[in-house]
């Protein structure tokens, strides 16, 4: 068995040697590195609202008089491209022509609601926001009468689209 492992050893070492004499015939190659730089990517930094809240007290409904979206960037203008609503616990409705159990319609900057999907919004209601301002949210909501006594239910959901302009 010892005279194995001294084989084996004496072959390990007679290869090492080879690949070292081996390696003493190579050359060397410069190979050039291309490089592309493209400024135009630019991050966007928006705050939209955590919750568009909503409460009903005796038959009266409120919304929020704060709620905005605000571009945080040093510079550059984004805008709304797009609001879609989808159904929460109620479904959403139109605003215009409000009916239905269960059933909850927004009005948001002037454009309604008219059941689950994409508003038709416009620039006059959501022009571009420039670099550090805001645009205000005025929202109104209609909430169908069988609506019961509840605290922070998930209504429905409204998901805004930034696009950098």
């Amino acid at each position: 068995m010892k005279a194995k492992r001294t084989g084996a050893l004496i072959l390990a070492l007679a290869l090492c040697l080879s690949l070292g004499a081996h390696a003493a015939g190579s050359t060397t190659a410069t190979v050039p590195v291309t490089l592309t730089v493209d400024n135009e990517y630019r991050a966007v930094n928006v705050t939209v609202p955590a919750s568009l809240p909503i409460e009903v007290i005796n038959g009266t409904v409120l919304t929020a008089e704060n709620a905005r979206i605000t571009n945080n960037s040093k510079s550059g203008s984004v805008r709304v491209s797009g609001v879609e609503v989808t159904n929460g616990a109620y479904k959403v409705g139109s605003y215009n022509s409000f009916s239905g159990a269960k059933t909850i319609a927004l009005k948001i900057n002037g454009c309604p609601t008219e059941g689950p999907g994409k508003l038709g919004i416009n620039t006059t209601a959501f022009p571009v926001i420039k670099a550090e301002e805001s645009l205000a949210l005025e929202y109104f909501a209609k909430i169908s009468a069988d609506a019961p006594n509840s605290k922070d239910v998930n209504a429905l959901n409204v998901v805004f689209t930034i696009s950098i302009v």
